[in-house]
């Protein structure tokens, strides 16, 4: 009996789990593991603390997390990753990485063997992000990935399709 499962793993905010452009893109990816046929769970990255709403207030927060690479507590843990194949990690791309919350995340488990698909919402290229996440799991097939333009995430099928195909192809490097 085969055990492993697919992981889409998704950062959001306290109380946008469902609403955040990182929610809309793992709702695609399920759709197309779920055509697939393949078993998979959903995993969302969220810190327990909520931003704050003011813009500037959120933009000084989340810097100062980016800059003292804070690793913030988060609402729940991944209870199965043993059984875990591969792992779809979505996130925005903040001060050309990742929140805060998403290395709390990698923090929390062991990647070795697993592979990891990164998928970046941005509004540019994302390149340094995926090079980041690729650089902190030295042990783990970091796959290329795919980077999502932020006002394309309500249909970035064609992103999507690339990043789900990218868990179904061998991987002969790292890097």
């Amino acid at each position: 009996m085969n055990t492993e499962k697919y992981l889409i793993a998704y950062f959001a905010q306290k109380g946008n789990e469902k609403t955040s452009n990182s929610a809309k893109l793992a709702e695609q990816a399920a759709t197309l593991l779920k055509d697939k046929g393949v078993d998979y769970e959903t995993f969302v990255i969220t810190p327990t603390e909520e931003y704050p709403s003011d813009p500037e207030a959120f933009r000084i927060a989340t810097k100062a997390e980016h800059d003292l690479k804070s690793r913030p507590e988060l609402t729940a843990k991944h209870g199965g990753m043993k059984y875990v194949k591969d792992i779809l990690l979505i996130a925005p791309n903040w001060y050309d990485s990742v929140p805060a919350a998403v290395f709390s995340f990698l923090d929390d488990y062991d990647f070795t063997g697993k592979r990891v698909v990164p998928v970046i919402s941005t509004k540019e290229d994302a390149v340094k992000v995926r090079c980041e996440i690729r650089d902190f799991l030295p042990n783990t097939w970091v796959l290329d990935g795919v980077d999502v333009l932020e006002d394309n995430t309500a249909d970035a099928s064609a992103e999507m399709k690339e990043a789900v195909a990218q868990l179904f192809q061998p991987s002969t490097s790292k890097h």
